[in-house]
């Protein structure tokens, strides 16, 4: 029976997991104009969560999801303290692309965040970080995460004569980050029972990060005033989509099918919005292509070996 229930819920969490995926792309872009409307990258990214966290301290709140947390923590649910450290990486990802997003393009800053996210996926899922538990190191798994370290090199010399190796460097520093974000966000919700409060916690801790850091490079409002465009606001609830998502399906396909699924959609978005809105001075090139199909070859080789598994075990469970 516990199967029979499990596996309905495999192609939903593949398809939320691709849909947030493209959010993130319009996430980044959006972000990428608000910080240029109003003069700071980190007002943008703190406008970010803030808009992202009331959403979810919204709906936690009205929904009751923060009182049976803290009931199920008071019988015995003993969260660790790694759990809560999700909001930092949220912090350094809202940051990093939205100053990249506007500078490299967002199918480049795309090919660079998945050669982060496909490692990271693979530690995370190898340790046994996220709810789904221990997942092996595999010869295609590793073969994935060198086609996405292909595509950051071959999308980085196409798109511009200077790649600007040290952002690239660091969008993918963020995305070996992110996967570890996914993983503490998923335990919490797991711990608690309630994937919302997860997604809450780590907005608020991602906020605190992000006020210090404005506080500490602005020091007040924005130098251009607060009027930018009502769609540039947007970030922060597609943030919010995409982290209630990922606190729902890592304990049913783990970090790396969610990273997967999620890049397909990332890289979909990514191209789209190039083309119908490149960076000034860009454009998109034969080489931004192959980059952007490099990482989805990725996505796919590097899942094999988490699908093999399922198919081997129907597949003798017939012979029998």
């Amino acid at each position: 029976m516990q199967a029979h229930h499990h596996e309905p819920g495999v192609p939903v969490a593949v398809t939320l997991s691709f849909l947030v995926g493209v959010g993130v792309a319009v996430q980044a872009f959006c972000n990428g104009r608000l910080a240029k409307e109003l003069g700071s990258i980190e007002l943008a990214g703190l406008a970010n969560m803030v808009t992202g966290g009331t959403l979810l301290v919204v709906l936690t709140l009205g929904i009751g999801a923060a009182r049976r947390a803290l009931r199920r923590v008071r019988e015995g649910a003993r969260p660790r303290w790694w759990m809560f450290l999700g909001g930092f990486s949220g912090a350094l990802m809202v940051i990093v692309t939205t100053k990249a997003a506007p500078e490299v393009g967002i199918a480049l800053m795309t090919v660079a965040i998945v050669c982060g996210q496909s490692g990271g996926s693979l530690l995370v899922d190898r340790i046994g970080l996220s709810p789904a538990g221990h997942q092996r190191i595999s010869a295609p798994r590793v073969a994935g995460v060198a086609l996405a370290i292909a595509a950051v090199v071959v999308g980085g010399l196409a798109a511009r004569t200077e790649p600007r190796p040290a952002l690239l460097a660091v969008l993918v520093f963020a995305g070996f980050c992110f996967a570890g974000q996914q993983a503490a966000n998923a335990r919490l919700g797991r711990t608690t029972g309630e994937p919302l409060v997860a997604a809450t916690v780590n907005f608020a801790v991602g906020g605190a990060v992000l006020t210090v850091a404005t506080l500490a490079v602005v020091g007040g409002g924005p130098p251009d005033g607060w009027g930018a465009p009502p769609l540039d606001w947007i970030g922060g609830l597609l943030g919010a989509a995409f982290v209630i998502v990922s606190a729902l399906v890592v304990p049913v396909i783990g970090v790396l099918r969610l990273t997967l699924a999620a890049v397909a959609g990332q890289s979909a978005g990514a191209l789209a919005l190039d083309l119908a809105a490149p960076a000034p001075g860009e454009a998109v090139t034969f080489g931004t292509v192959i980059g952007v199909l490099l990482a989805l070859a990725a996505v796919a080789v590097s899942g094999r070996s988490s699908l093999r598994p399922a198919w081997l075990r129907r597949r003798r469970t017939a012979a029998r």
